[in-house]
């Protein structure tokens, strides 16, 4: 992209800080009116012309003011934006909201995406990490009746998964326990992935006696292991999109809404970069033409080894430095509180 003057870089901070809070095309005489640039409207609608030329704005139609683009907000936020500070008494509601439910993993989760739709005024969504990344560290096996057993599989961010399972009714309490404890020894330390992936390699040598056990353990081991397909997510602040002028367009709703009930196109458009603690995608970079005219900003959140994301669907034109500290914030806080819960 062609570099800009420090001219037109005014006058764009100027005309995305009028339609962020408008919602309407900018004219050349408002920017001149209430920016106090020291510019006429003739130098300011000269600069709005190469603006344009170089895909930062453009005029929706003749005699209308400009709208900026998805290159104009990426260099707004890149390179204009002047984060906020979030104010004490958010952040306290940010961190009471989270302390109430800190003992009940589920409810934190979905609290957190709601306190973060109330206060940013926008569409929140939040993926529960993928617990196939956690790492193993141990399991119990409890016999629930001669042909019943519960397996109880515990992940260093200390997640618990269940799983009850049919059993030979031949099968011992002491086979049980001897499996059990070779089993911890060997999947101590490992990725749940590649637990599931490699398992029949690592039972290979156990003890014939056990076999109908083992063989259970293989026929199963992707039942057990597998934590791919858990893509849940939470969305909360359908009303607060209802409110943006953006989404009177009821096809621009109807879209939305069908995004939002598709897990697995909504989960990768929001899901971080590994290397990324926060991303903002705006526009066409979000690449999914039904949300050509939206942002995203996700965080990433951490639950001991493993990460899920949290952040806020909205207009193109949200409020981008307030709302970025925000769902940084909340994202950090949570991150916090998993981190307390399992020290």
């Amino acid at each position: 992209m062609e570099k800009l003057t420090q001219r037109e870089t005014k006058i764009l901070e100027a005309i995305i800080n009028a339609f962020i809070v408008s919602a309407l095309p900018v004219s050349s005489g408002y920017i001149a009116r209430n920016r106090q640039l020291g510019m006429s409207p003739a130098t300011i609608r000269n600069v709005m012309v190469e603006l344009e030329r170089k895909g930062c704005i453009y005029q929706p139609h003749t005699s209308a003011g400009r709208i900026p683009t998805t290159k104009g907000y990426r260099v707004y936020v890149d390179r204009l934006l002047h984060p906020s500070r979030l104010n004490s008494e958010e952040k306290v509601a940010i961190r009471e909201s989270l302390s109430r439910h800190r003992t009940d993993y589920d409810e934190v989760l979905k609290e957190s995406s709601r306190i973060l739709a109330h206060l940013s005024h926008q569409l929140s969504v939040i993926t529960f990490p993928r617990i196939g990344n956690g790492i193993f560290q141990r399991m119990e096996i409890v016999k629930l009746s001669a042909e019943r057993i519960l397996i109880i599989i515990t992940i260093q961010s200390g997640l618990v998964k269940t799983i009850t399972l049919e059993i030979p009714s031949n099968v011992s309490a002491e086979s049980l326990d001897l499996v059990t404890q070779v089993l911890n020894e060997r999947l101590s330390g490992m990725k749940l992935t590649d637990i599931r992936n490699k398992f029949s390699e690592i039972v290979a040598d156990i003890d014939d006696r056990e076999e109908g056990l083992v063989r259970l353990f293989l026929d199963t081991a992707d039942q057990i292991f597998n934590f791919d397909d858990n893509l849940e997510f939470q969305f909360t602040g359908t009303h607060n999109i209802v409110q943006q002028p953006e989404f009177a367009d009821i096809k621009l709703f109807s879209a939305m809404v069908e995004i939002l009930e598709s897990e697995r196109v909504i989960v990768p458009l929001i899901e971080e970069d590994e290397e990324t603690q926060i991303t903002i995608r705006i526009g066409e970079e979000i690449q999914e033409e039904r949300m050509c005219r939206c942002s995203i900003i996700s965080a990433r959140y951490k639950v001991g080894t493993i990460s899920g994301t949290l952040g806020i669907i909205g207009p193109m034109r949200m409020n981008y430095a307030k709302l970025i500290p925000l769902v940084d914030f909340t994202a950090g806080s949570l991150t916090s509180l998993f981190r307390v819960n399992t020290h």
